[in-house]
C-alpha cells in the first residue's frame, strides 16, 4: 500500500516538474521571440521626427509643410502618431502639419503613471512650446485623442483656433442603449503596471496583433509596415496601463462646458454594420446621434458621416480627415466656410 502511494506521489511530482519545465521553456521562448522581434524592428524603425525635451524626458514630434495655422494631430488611446502619415501628407500641401507620439508610445520616452488625458494635454502644451511652434493651432483628435484636445482647449483656450474630431470618444457613450460598459479594474495600479511590463517582454503584443493585410490606397507599403511594427512594440501594453480606465479621463470632461464659437467638424464612422442585429443597429444609431449632439456644442460645429470607414478613420479614410482640416483651416484664415 505504501509502495503504491509512494509511486503515485512520485508520478505526480514528476508530472509537476515536467509542467514547470515546459512553462519555463515557454516563457524563455516567448522572451526570445520578443527580443528577436524587437531587434529586427530596431533595424527597420528609424525614428521619424525629432525628440524634444519637455523636462527630463522627451517626446517625438514630426512636422512638414508650411503655412498657418499649424495643424496638430492627436492619436487614439495607444496609437502612434505615425498613424496620421497620409493625413499629414495631404494637409501639408496647404498648412504646417505635425503629429507626435504621446508618452510611452512610438519614439517617445516613458511617461508618468497614471497618464490620463489632463497630463497628456499638458505634455502637448510643453512639447509645442519647446518645439518653437507658434499658436494658435488647429487640433485634430481621434477617439481618445478627442478628450485630449478638448482638455487642451480647456487649459489653453487662447492657443486653439479650430478643431476636428475624428470619431471622438465621448463621456456620455455609456448612455447609449446596448453600449458595453467598461468598469475600472479592481486591481492595484502597481500590479497592472508590473503585469504590462512582464507580458510586454513576453511578446504578448506580437501574439495578439493581427496581420494588417495589404495597405489601403492612401498608404505606401513601407509606411503600412512601419505602422504595424510600431503597434507591435511592447511599450503599447504599458501605455495602455498608464492611460488606465477610460472612465478616469471621461470624468474629467464632465463640466468643462461647450465649445462656444469654435470652428469644428465632427467626423463620425458611417460604415453600416454587417448583419445588423437590433442591438448593434441601436448602438450605431445612438453613436451617430451622440456625435451629432456633440457637434452642436459649438455654434460653428457640424457633423460629417464618413460612410466608407469604421472607427479607424485615420487608416481607412484619411481623405475625409484632410477635407475636414482644409475646411476648418480655411474658416480660421478667412472667417468663412468654403462651399460644400
Amino acid at each position: 500500500m505504501r509502495s503504491g502511494l509512494r509511486s503515485t506521489t512520485h508520478v505526480v511530482l514528476t508530472a509537476g516538474k515536467l509542467l514547470a519545465l515546459l512553462f519555463v521553456l515557454l516563457v524563455l521562448c516567448a522572451a526570445a521571440y520578443e527580443q528577436i522581434g524587437a531587434w529586427r524592428d530596431g533595424r527597420v524603425l528609424k525614428q521619424v521626427g525629432r525628440s524634444i525635451d519637455i523636462g527630463g524626458r522627451t517626446l517625438n514630434i514630426h512636422c512638414v509643410g508650411e503655412g498657418r495655422p499649424t495643424v496638430v494631430f492627436e492619436s487614439a488611446r495607444t496609437a502612434p502618431g505615425y498613424v496620421w502619415m497620409p493625413s499629414q501628407r495631404g494637409v501639408s500641401v496647404f498648412s504646417r502639419a505635425c503629429w507626435y507620439d504621446r508618452a510611452t508610445i512610438g519614439w517617445s520616452d516613458t511617461g508618468p503613471d497614471p497618464g490620463w488625458g489632463d497630463s497628456a494635454a499638458r505634455d502637448l502644451h510643453q512639447l509645442l512650446r519647446n518645439a518653437d511652434l507658434t499658436p494658435p493651432f488647429v487640433l485634430v483628435g481621434h477617439s481618445f485623442g478627442g478628450y485630449i484636445i478638448r482638455l487642451y482647449n480647456h487649459f489653453y483656450a487662447d492657443e486653439v483656433s479650430g478643431m476636428v474630431f475624428v470619431d471622438t470618444a465621448l463621456e456620455d457613450a455609456d448612455t447609449i442603449e446596448g453600449m458595453p460598459h467598461r468598469d475600472p479594474p479592481r486591481v492595484p495600479r502597481v500590479v497592472i503596471r508590473g503585469l504590462s511590463i512582464v507580458l510586454g517582454r513576453l511578446a504578448l503584443m506580437r501574439f495578439i496583433s493581427q496581420d494588417p493585410g495589404p495597405p489601403p490606397k492612401e498608404w505606401r507599403p513601407d509606411e503600412w509596415d512601419t505602422l504595424a511594427r510600431l503597434r507591435w512594440q511592447r511599450k503599447g501594453l504599458l501605455a495602455d496601463a498608464q492611460v488606465g480606465p477610460e472612465r478616469a479621463t471621461a470624468d474629467l470632461m464632465r463640466g468643462i462646458g461647450g465649445l462656444g464659437d469654435m470652428p469644428m467638424i465632427v467626423l463620425t464612422q458611417g460604415r453600416p454594420i454587417r448583419n445588423q442585429a437590433s442591438v448593434a443597429a441601436r448602438v450605431r444609431n445612438g453613436w451617430i446621434d451622440l456625435q451629432y449632439r456633440f457637434a452642436q456644442t459649438s455654434r460653428r460645429g457640424r457633423q460629417v458621416l464618413v460612410t466608407n470607414s469604421g472607427h479607424g478613420i485615420p487608416e481607412e479614410a484619411p481623405n475625409a480627415v484632410i477635407a475636414a482640416v482644409r475646411e476648418v483651416v480655411t474658416t480660421v484664415r478667412h472667417g468663412t466656410r468654403p462651399p460644400i
